[in-house]
C-alpha cells in the first residue's frame, strides 16, 4: 500500500524495513517456556546483544514465605521498556507497558513478597547503543537514611563497537557472550555485600545482606563461562579432523 501511494504522489518511500542480516537469522521465542527454565532474572530471550540490537530480557518473580528480593537502583544510558506478560498481586498489571527512566528502582514489584499467590512475568527490553560507549550503574541506598552506600559503574559497550571489552564480555566468536547487565549485577552484589558496602557512612547503619541468590546472576555468569569454554573445546577437538579432510 505504501509503495502504491508513493508512486501516485511522486513521493519516495522511506518506511521500508531492510531485509534481515544474513549473519543473524530471524528468531522467535515463547517467553513463558523460556522463563520456566531460566537460571536468573533478566535472562536474554535471544542470543543477540550486538550494537543496535533490541534485547528482550525475561524475569519471573514469585512470592513465598521465605522470599526476599531487596531493592536497588539501575541506571542505563540506553532506553528500557517493561511489559508484563502476566501477574497476580503485583504492582504491574497483566499487559501493562512501562517505559522506564534512565535511573529507576528495581525490586520484585510484588505487593507482598511473602504471599505465595503473588507472581509476575516481566520482559524488560533495552535497545543497545548503535555508536559510542554504553554505560550502566547499579546503586544501593541505606535502608535507614536513604543515603547512597554503593554505586557501581561499569562498561556495557556492545560488540562490535570500538569500546567493546573482549576480556570482560567474551571473544568475538563466542557462541554466547557475557551479558553486560548480568555480569555487572554480579559484581555489584560483591561490593554491596562487603562490610564496607553494607555500612552507611552517613548514619552508621549496617544494612542487611543483599539476597543475591534469588536473582541468579552469579549462576548465569558461571554457566555462560563454562558453556563458552565447552564450545571452544569442541572446536579444538574437531580441528584435527577438519585438517585431515582437507
Amino acid at each position: 500500500m505504501s509503495e502504491l501511494v508513493s508512486e501516485q504522489d511522486g513521493l519516495q518511500d522511506t518506511r521500508r524495513i531492510p531485509p534481515p542480516d544474513p549473519d543473524r537469522e530471524p528468531m522467535k521465542a515463547n517467553v513463558y517456556e523460556r522463563m520456566a527454565k531460566a537460571a536468573s532474572q533478566l535472562t536474554p530471550l535471544f542470543p543477540y546483544d550486538h550494537a543496535g540490537a533490541i534485547v528482550p530480557c525475561g524475569n519471573v518473580l514469585i512470592g513465598g514465605p521465605e522470599k526476599a528480593y531487596g531493592h536497588f537502583f539501575h541506571w542505563n544510558t540506553v532506553n528500557e521498556v517493561a511489559v508484563t506478560y502476566g501477574s497476580n498481586e503485583a504492582m504491574l498489571a497483566t499487559g501493562q507497558i512501562m517505559a522506564t527512566q534512565n535511573l529507576h528502582g528495581v525490586n520484585s514489584f510484588l505487593r507482598d513478597e511473602k504471599n505465595p499467590e503473588a507472581y509476575a512475568v516481566i520482559v524488560v527490553t533495552q535497545h543497545q547503543s548503535e555508536e559510542g560507549d554504553q554505560t550502566e550503574a547499579l546503586i544501593a541506598r541505606c535502608k535507614n537514611c536513604k543515603a547512597e552506600i554503593v554505586r557501581y559503574d561499569y562498561d556495557a559497550t556492545p560488540f562490535p563497537l570500538p569500546g567493546y571489552d573482549v576480556a570482560r564480555h567474551g571473544e568475538h566468536d563466542a557462541p554466547i557472550r557475557q551479558f553486560s547487565t548480568t555480569l555487572g549485577s554480579m559484581e555489584f552484589v560483591s561490593r554491596r555485600n562487603s562490610d564496607e558496602g553494607r555500612t552507611c557512612q552517613a548514619c552508621g547503619h549496617v544494612n542487611d545482606v543483599f539476597p543475591s541468590d534469588i536473582w541468579g546472576w552469579a549462576r548465569t555468569v558461571v554457566q555462560t563461562d563454562a558453556t563458552t569454554k565447552a564450545h571452544r573445546a569442541m572446536r579444538e577437538a574437531a580441528a584435527p579432523q577438519d585438517d585431515q579432510e582437507k
